[in-house]
């Protein structure tokens, strides 16, 4: 799929609403890019960090170093596992942010501020937008892809995580080591099993999960943005 152009999207909104609807829309233009880099960033950093931290470790006898018999190393792989949760943490909420800023993306884009606002002073979040684009005719090409962002079961894996670390406690990673030969990598970063209000979640591995629910996102985002700008094209 082509890049969205946000740069013709922007004329397009300044010259359907013009230069303060713009400065509205702007902002969350900018922190849906933002976000973005910082999910790829984080991800990426502790994908290396990772790395660097796999290359100390005796392939043949990796245990003693990390549990227990080694107290240096013990006080080390504490370091940097707390470090590799970090990254982690700020990955998986810089991707749970996405659906609320797109929404509001196209909620300041096509003006539905002066049609439609929040209830009792409440947030323009992904669920209200979905809901007010219902009632605007003409919206569904946007509407659609808009509301699948958050319909997959990985999303709403991503979802809980985040929400989880934000009200009760950090889903916290942990190494899992693979003393059989047969996994290509031998130490992976794993997000363990846990239970919120929304049910219970498995256990996953983090290279093997973040990266399409973060593809998921990115491409919700390219359609709605086509979407969108089509939309401001054919009302102007």
């Amino acid at each position: 799929m082509p890049p969205w152009d946000l740069e013709v999207t922007k004329r397009a909104i300044k010259r359907l609403h013009g230069r303060d609807q713009l400065e509205l829309v702007a902002p969350c233009m900018r922190s849906l890019s933002d976000r973005q880099f910082y999910a790829r960033f984080h991800f990426n950093r502790a994908r290396s960090g990772l790395a660097r931290y796999v290359k100390t470790l005796d392939p043949n006898d990796p245990l003693p170093t990390i549990f227990g018999q080694n107290d240096q190393g013990w006080q080390r792989f504490n370091v940097v596992i707390r470090k590799l949760a970090a990254d982690i943490t700020a990955c998986i909420q810089s991707i749970h942010t996405l659906p609320d800023i797109l929404a509001s993306t196209v909620y300041y884009s096509m003006a539905l501020n002066k049609t439609h606002a929040p209830r009792d002073g409440g947030y323009v979040n992904h669920a209200f937008v979905v809901k007010a684009l219902a009632s605007v005719p003409h919206c569904e090409a946007v509407r659609a892809p808009l509301r699948e962002m958050t319909s997959s079961p990985g999303y709403k894996h991503l979802a809980a995580l985040s929400n989880q670390s934000k009200h009760y406690s950090i889903v916290f990673p942990a190494l899992n080591t693979d003393l059989t030969g047969e996994r290509k990598e031998q130490h992976m970063l794993v997000l363990p099993a846990f239970r919120c209000k929304s049910g219970p979640y498995p256990q996953v591995f983090v290279s093997e999960f973040l990266p399409p629910v973060y593809e998921h996102a990115t491409r919700s985002i390219l359609s709605t943005g086509h979407a969108l700008l089509a939309r401001l094209h054919s009302a102007a």
